[in-house]
């Protein structure tokens, strides 16, 4: 019977270990939702984006008589455009996070944590910009509603309510979208804070 000197019995159970190590289980339920929620949280930001900048371009060039609510005030449209470039780098922060977060790289975990407590403090100033602002251009926009539209008879309806009550209602939309979201960052920046949670990312 052979006997190797240079033989390490507990090689091999070493080697086994370090490979049951390195085989780590999918990601699945929250952690997952959250990957695949910053993909499509993302790519509608970068439609949004694109959005606002057609809107920006479209209110540069409207007749001088029409309302511009960017106008409201000095830094509207300086602040509007700054809100839009910071969106459309999240955006594209929030798609790599989810597709590295997706492949279980500790890169794509720490990118989700970050991001989503960056946005817990810049929902709230977004929100509460345009909430203001909409705000604020109620009163120039009812009174051009009111010049636009032809005599109402008597009894008609009220253009002036039913425009306040429509931005009343986006105003409130708006907010409540905000609170959503603030939800859902905050849910994801305490869950990508857990070590439980990283443990599953390499």
């Amino acid at each position: 019977m052979n006997f190797d000197s240079n033989h390490n019995p507990y090689s091999t159970i070493a080697t086994a270990d370090q490979s049951d190590s390195d085989r780590r289980q999918p990601i699945k339920g929250f952690v997952k939702v959250v990957c695949i929620f910053f993909i499509v949280l993302g790519s509608l930001g970068l439609l949004g984006t694109l959005q606002v900048i057609v809107s920006m371009v479209v209110m540069l060039f409207m007749d001088g008589n029409q309302f511009n609510p960017l106008t409201l005030f000095p830094s509207a449209m300086a602040i509007s455009i700054g809100i839009a470039v910071i969106n459309c780098v999240v955006s594209v922060l929030e798609i790599v996070g989810g597709v590295l977060g997706l492949k279980q790289k500790r890169s794509g975990a720490n990118l989700i944590r970050f991001v989503s407590v960056f946005m817990l403090v810049f929902k709230i100033a977004e929100t509460a910009f345009f909430s203001i602002l909409n705000y604020l251009a109620i009163g120039p926009t009812i009174e051009q509603a009111t010049k636009q539209m032809p005599a109402q008879p008597t009894g008609g309806p009220d253009v002036g309510m039913m425009v306040q009550f429509g931005m009343f209602a986006v105003i409130g939309l708006t907010i409540v979208i905000a609170l959503v979201m603030f939800a859902f960052y905050l849910s994801s920046f305490l869950t990508f804070s857990k070590q439980k949670t990283l443990s599953q990312f390499s």
